[in-house]
């Protein structure tokens, strides 16, 4: 199968109300997807992490001129020698969120040409279903606490109402309130209180915090029984983490802000992180991310990969998530984002608690090309 075109399209719609985390307020959803086809008419589709700038003009300017005429099914020489080019160019980084792009639609080219699911080549498929939690509870623009606190209590409440038995909270609010660590632990209490000590919960900071302020706030989360404490840290602060780790009795969660299978090597060898969380569109494809799967086994972690994109995104998870051992949660985004719900022919839902996995070829999706058409701003 060789490479024909490779193709950035890069995808926006505007939200009809801004919402925030820990780093940033967000008032629209936007994605660099890749389309890489094959001499024969075959089609693949990925997805790279980050803002529009910077993938799309790297795809356009440097990549494809790499990938053209190489074969397409295979999948991690062409992961190791774009990983070696971009190294070779850029030194001290590689831009991680192409690399996963590229070898997402890879993987499902490769699928579709073997007629079977990304899950069957990369280990083999376990379940046809994964349970989910559903993340979101981000913060409203307010004056007053109880008014951000009303807001997440009552999305809380929907999710449980939804079928959603797990939910992550998002903590943080100094940066863009004022409000310190101590108005964290009440929000996440509030909730608790509000859904009940059957619901799990896990709370992500979005590395909002110093050590001695992620220690105090570990040590609220943990009074109120939360599964884990996600990204309370500047993700390359290592020492740090394995401190807070080794001290914390909540579990520390974290991974989405790291890629490629050394860097993960080397937080699971210092104890960083009880929780891996890999994201299939950052830590260099599907071909990274299970690596680091298999690393966090190895190191006895529990990995709960990152999901927070399109569609195309939340597949590939999905494909990921179908082939690890137990136990498995799926990150379920509940925000507004009309390109996840609508980018698919088939949108894919919860069921009560579980996400259904598609078991088509490849990524098992097909894109709507009329509303990729819609959302497309070039």
């Amino acid at each position: 199968m060789e490479i024909r075109q490779v193709e950035a399209i890069p995808l926006r719609r505007e939200l009809d109300d801004r919402f925030a985390n820990a780093q940033k307020w967000i008032s629209s959803r936007e994605y660099c997807l890749v389309k890489i086809e094959t001499a024969d008419g075959s089609v693949g589709w990925g997805e790279c992490w980050g803002p529009i700038a910077g993938n799309r003009q790297l795809l356009d300017d440097r990549v494809t001129d790499f990938l053209r005429g190489r074969d397409a099914t295979r999948v991690e020489r062409v992961h190791k020698d774009l990983l070696f080019d971009l190294r070779s160019a850029y030194h001290s980084s590689v831009p991680a969120g192409v690399v996963s792009g590229v070898d997402i639609a890879l993987w499902d080219l490769r699928g579709k040409a073997a007629d079977t699911s990304v899950a069957t080549l990369i280990g083999g498929r376990r379940r046809d279903a994964v349970p989910a939690y559903a993340t979101g509870h981000f913060w409203p623009p307010a004056d007053e606490f109880d008014s951000v606190k009303q807001s997440v209590v009552a999305e809380a409440q929907s999710h449980v109402d939804a079928g959603f038995d797990a939910l992550k909270l998002k903590i943080g609010l100094e940066r863009h309130f004022g409000w310190g660590p101590e108005y964290d632990v009440r929000l996440t209490k509030a909730v608790r209180e509000a859904v009940g000590d059957d619901v799990t919960l896990m709370a992500d900071a979005n590395h909002a915090y110093d050590l001695p302020t992620a220690r105090r706030v570990a040590d609220g989360l943990a009074d109120i029984d939360v599964a884990f404490f996600e990204e309370p840290l500047a993700p390359d602060r290592y020492d740090a983490w394995a401190r807070l780790r080794e001290h914390s009795d909540v579990p520390i969660a974290g991974g989405e802000c790291w890629a490629f299978a050394p860097e993960f090597r080397r937080v699971a060898d210092l104890g960083v992180a009880d929780v891996l969380q890999p994201d299939v569109t950052s830590a260099g494809g599907l071909t990274s991310a299970r690596r680091a799967t298999d690393i966090a086994d190895a190191a006895g972690l529990a990995t709960y990969p990152h999901v927070f994109g399109s569609a195309v995104a939340l597949a590939g998870s999905l494909q990921l998530l179908a082939t690890l051992p137990s136990p498995v949660r799926l990150e379920f985004d509940r925000t507004p984002n009309p390109i996840r719900e609508e980018l698919a022919a088939i949108p894919i839902r919860n069921e009560g608690t579980a996400v259904p996995i598609p078991d088509g070829p490849g990524l098992g999706i097909e894109i709507d090309r009329e509303m990729l058409a819609e959302f497309r701003v070039d």
